[in-house]
């Protein structure tokens, strides 16, 4: 979550030391090819990290300036992560830089595909049909995504209950209308900024047509299982959602549990 003015200050005056310091060390560094490579990557190794650090705050910015700078996020990344590439040409480059330009398109893809969840601190709940949530927020103008449990589909603690995001950011108001609704009916973690949408999956042994457990896995994998948030709003359009029989709540507790990306449960999607 954004930090208060003077919290953000600080931490980029020490930013802006280390990177002093970093750049007074490159003088001293030796007279070698590899010497040389660091020397010359210094300005892009600490424009990297610059733009991570920045992206972890785009949501301070107004949402006319959003688009602009995720997009000149995008073009210095690129060049600075090509010339990090030029200069290790034909040469192991050192896994720091390595995982530097990872922190990099990480922050990026999770300022652009990210946004805020709820997960359910209650051990059980049921949620009502979301379509007047979803109209009035669009009456508010969101232009984005939500996620929400399908209408009468027991949810058990720790699973995800809601999902947000939207191409400027989400509002603070858009925030406290949907915790507001999830409120009517369970208790919910405070929201927290995710950098993917995770979908929970329920998951069953059909030899014995039995529950097994509730899957969190993020939107970039793909498991079996029948998917328990659906799209209300996608794009800022609303979409139709079915009514399902309240009948969840004869099933008894179920574990929901995060798969792990090298869970063997956990395959790639096609074409990762």
């Amino acid at each position: 979550m954004p930090t208060d003015p003077p919290d953000r200050s600080l931490t980029w005056a020490l930013l802006l030391g280390r990177w002093m310091d970093l750049a007074r060390a490159s003088i001293a560094l030796p007279e070698t090819a590899e010497g040389g490579r660091l020397r010359s990557g210094i300005a892009p190794i600490i424009a990297l990290q610059a733009i991570t650090h920045a992206l972890g705050e785009i949501d301070d910015l107004p949402p006319d300036e959003r688009s602009l700078a995720l997009d000149r996020a995008e073009l210095l990344i690129r060049k600075h992560a090509g010339t990090l590439h030029g200069l290790w040409r034909g040469e192991p480059m050192p896994t720091e830089l390595i995982e530097l330009i990872d922190d990099a398109r990480t922050a990026l893809h999770a300022a652009v595909c990210g946004g805020i969840q709820w997960l359910l601190v209650s051990d059980r709940a049921t949620f009502d049909h979301p379509a007047p949530l979803g109209m009035h927020l669009l009456e508010q103008g969101f232009s984005g995504d939500l996620f929400l449990p399908t209408p009468g589909v027991v949810m058990f603690r720790d699973s995800i209950v809601a999902f947000v995001r939207a191409p400027q950011g989400v509002a603070g108001d858009t925030i406290a209308e949907i915790d507001a609704w999830l409120s009517d009916a369970a208790r919910t973690r405070p929201p927290q900024a995710v950098p993917i949408f995770s979908q929970v999956y329920r998951q069953m042994d059909f030899a014995s047509g039995c529950v097994v457990r509730d899957a969190i896995v993020p939107e970039d994998r793909l498991v079996g299982g029948q998917p328990l948030l659906v799209p209300v709003l996608l794009d800022g359009t609303l979409q139709s959602v079915s009514i399902r029989p309240a009948t969840g709540a004869e099933l008894p507790d179920i574990e929901v549990v995060q798969l792990r990306p090298d869970d063997p449960d956990n395959p790639p999607t096609k074409g990762q």
